[in-house]
């Protein structure tokens, strides 16, 4: 361990003199009270004189000089683990230099201040490299790493956050009966349309304030309908809304979305299967959970499949979103906006005009992406 001499009693040192050498401070590694020496260059070879015939020599290729700012002491670390200190006195900051000569000239540090150009262009390309890996490295390495991840994880999250979502921003439907043949009606058409799927669970709430004009799902399944969304839509057209919410259950959306949040150190976690990491996310976690463009896409494309397999128009896409951009416009949907899902664009517009092509043949996905974190 390098000892900060400055920060510990210092012993008398003698005056320097070209007969005496250079004073310096010597910690030996082993204990913290630094020992009081004088020092004698003498060729390729630093002798350490503590005392009267107490002189240790050391050889100059071997000792690691570190940088002399001004004022403060010069570490000069020794083979065998201590470290010397140069104070700041002429005769050992020119002993300094010439050992930092005899070692291969200036330091790294002073280095790299010399080459300050090429020090800030590194900065740039790091600042780079770490905007990129944000806005599209994570997301692929989260995608690759996604398979990994065993689904008891993202029931686990999203267990622990619609226990409390439920109680803090959520109130019981005032339409029930509704909900209940809903779900039923959704059970039947998610079998047809993915025999292989696992149900998605739909729950019908409004918000403590107002009815809420929305409707989400979390990691572990849960999908929300709110009694806005339920009183302004048809049965059919909430078959399109739950079309969407159910490709982003069936594709892992929000789990890969976490990952992608939590950048390497997830990634890296499920690499190694340990999932410690993803499975201690909290609702603050999943608060800053937003899908990524081609995430809203994939789940847009997969709606209108849905609903073919359902027998019901690509036209309930259009009308769909058509009321929720009448509904944005007026008042919003009443929940955060961290639950927000319902970006009314005119790409979605476009995607279930007539023109689209046929949903049951894979529709090609649009050209123009809906805005980042909005389903």
């Amino acid at each position: 361990m390098v000892n900060d001499a400055t920060a510990l009693p210092a012993p008398a040192l003698p005056p320097a003199s070209p007969d005496l050498g250079v004073p310096a401070r010597v910690f030996d590694g082993r204990s913290t009270q630094p020992q009081a020496v004088v020092l004698h260059l003498a060729g390729s070879t630093l002798h350490v004189q503590a005392g009267p015939g107490q002189s240790r020599p050391y050889a100059v290729a071997q000792l690691q000089v570190g940088e002399a700012y001004a004022g403060s002491a010069c570490p000069v670390r020794l083979p065998d683990g201590g470290t010397l200190w140069l104070e700041p006195t002429p005769g050992a900051l020119a002993l300094a230099r010439a050992l930092r000569q005899a070692t291969g000239g200036p330091g790294r540090v002073a280095q790299a201040m010399a080459r300050w150009p090429l020090v800030a262009l590194a900065l740039v390309l790091l600042v780079a490299l770490l905007a990129w890996f944000n806005h599209t490295g994570a997301g692929l390495a989260a995608r690759a790493a996604l398979p990994l991840v065993p689904l008891r994880i993202d029931r686990e999250i999203g267990d622990r956050a619609w226990a409390t979502i439920d109680r803090q921003w959520l109130r019981p439907t005032r339409h029930a009966e509704r909900c209940e043949a809903l779900a039923q009606r959704f059970a039947a058409a998610v079998q047809a349309f993915d025999p292989a799927a696992r149900l998605p669970p739909l729950q019908c709430r409004r918000t403590e304030s107002a009815a809420g004009f929305n409707a989400f799902a979390l990691p572990n399944g849960q999908i929300v309908l709110l009694d806005g969304l339920v009183e302004a839509l048809n049965d059919d057209q909430l078959m399109a809304v739950l079309g969407h919410e159910l490709a982003h259950v069936r594709e892992r959306h929000g789990m890969q979305g976490l990952m992608r949040q939590m950048g390497l150190l997830a990634v890296a976690g499920a690499a190694l299967g340990d999932f410690s990491t993803l499975a201690a996310t909290t609702l603050a976690g999943v608060q800053g959970l937003a899908y990524t463009r081609s995430a809203e896409r994939e789940a847009d494309a997969q709606a209108l499949q849905f609903l073919a397999s359902a027998g019901l128009p690509a036209e309930l896409w259009t009308q769909v979103w058509q009321r929720f951009a009448e509904e944005e416009a007026r008042s919003g949907g009443g929940l955060p906006g961290w639950l927000s899902t319902h970006p009314p664009t005119e790409e979605r517009l476009r995607l279930g005009a007539p023109s689209a092509p046929d949903a049951g043949a894979n529709p090609a996905l649009p050209a123009q992406p809906a805005p980042s974190g909005r389903p």
